[in-house]
């Protein structure tokens, strides 16, 4: 049953993709390394997809080897494999170094989805447990540790995508899940801040030290003007500093050659909304606004063909993955993936004392 069920789901994506060239160059699905066998990457091949991506979690015996099965495999089928791993989320060094973490301290309407939560005295700070980002020396200098540990003994990957090189969501404390551009919205700090190139230096770095031929980071967009009343519950995130920072953090990767994904978890995100066409339709806005919000706040616009989009390809039906990546290709996005995957992005208030 649950081949027969792959097949079906990726005939209907053949029929998209097939449609949809010559734009979409690299067409991938992002999966468990386990999921991968001979009959699902055969069944990729069937559908057009062109290479397979697979989330590096943990570097232990047991999943060295299924990393090492799965790549064998996708070789075997002339998929080419990529890596994915998640930066800034990450419990275990958030419960390893929790100082590092990012911080809760500037508008309090987050609290709206936190009731309960206590407020912290003097020598306390609210902690966005667990995202530690690499926008402080000490967060880079320990998440390029953990990444290259993590890959340390596997084949190296046709390329490496690096999840959340941005801050924490609810950045500025308005609660919405695409605020990231800053760690600190206060003055209460317990790391050195870096500059807007933060991340550009990480993906520099990562390659350099795991000799990865292609490291490409993947970004989140920003609010927008609708969602004063919502899901920035009334503060006016859009024409304050989100996207004048975000440009800035943004430009140093625009200026670089080669790809960038764009993570577009269109429901997780909670944008299927309405207002956009066929409900999915917020994902060809979003490739636009990285075009059109660089223009506007003197930065580097990114041209739509060299994004990938990374689309949602869980909890949402097949009729949706299609719409996802039509409006993908509508956009003129070089490639997208489709993540069988949840990306989570979750976040909760932890108090932790602060010293100055």
């Amino acid at each position: 049953m649950r081949t027969v069920l792959v097949v079906v789901i990726c005939g209907m994506l053949a029929q998209c993709v097939s449609a949809a060239e010559p734009t979409a160059s690299l067409r991938a699905v992002l999966l468990q390394a386990r999921q991968l066998d001979d009959v699902r990457a055969a069944t990729l091949r069937l559908a057009e997809f062109n290479a397979v991506v697979l989330p590096v979690t943990a570097n232990d015996e047991s999943s060295r080897r299924a990393l090492h099965r799965a790549c064998a495999t996708a070789q075997r089928h002339q998929l080419p494999c990529f890596f994915w791993i998640e930066v800034a989320r990450c419990p275990a060094l958030a419960d390893k170094r929790p100082e590092l973490m990012a911080s809760l301290q500037g508008h309090p309407e987050w609290r709206r989805f936190f009731p309960n939560s206590m407020q912290p005295a003097d020598d306390e700070v609210v902690k966005t447990y667990p995202w530690v980002p690499i926008m402080s020396r000490e967060g880079f200098d320990a998440q390029l540790s953990r990444v290259t540990k993590l890959l340390d003994g596997l084949p190296i990957p046709d390329g490496l995508f690096l999840n959340d090189l941005q801050g924490a969501p609810s950045a500025c404390g308005c609660g919405h899940p695409l605020c990231r551009w800053t760690t600190d919205y206060g003055p209460k700090r317990s790391t050195a801040k870096l500059g807007p190139d933060a991340a550009a230096q990480f993906v520099d770095a990562v390659s350099k030290a795991a000799r990865v031929p292609r490291v490409i980071p993947v970004w989140a967009t920003e609010c927008e003007a609708h969602d004063k009343q919502t899901l920035c519950a009334g503060v006016a995130c859009y024409e304050g500093l989100c996207w004048k920072e975000f440009v800035k953090q943004l430009t140093p990767l625009a200026e670089r050659p080669g790809p960038l994904a764009l993570l577009l978890p269109f429901r997780a995100f909670e944008r299927d909304l309405p207002i956009y066409p066929d409900h999915a339709g917020w994902i060809r806005e979003a490739i636009e606004l990285l075009q059109t919000q660089p223009a506007r706040h003197r930065g580097t616009p990114v041209a739509p063909q060299r994004l990938i989009a990374v689309l949602q390809g869980w909890d949402v039906s097949q009729r949706e993955v299609l719409a996802q990546i039509a409006q993908a290709q509508l956009a003129g996005a070089g490639g997208f993936i489709v993540s069988q995957v949840p990306i989570d992005q979750s976040w909760e208030p932890r108090i932790m004392s602060w010293k100055k």
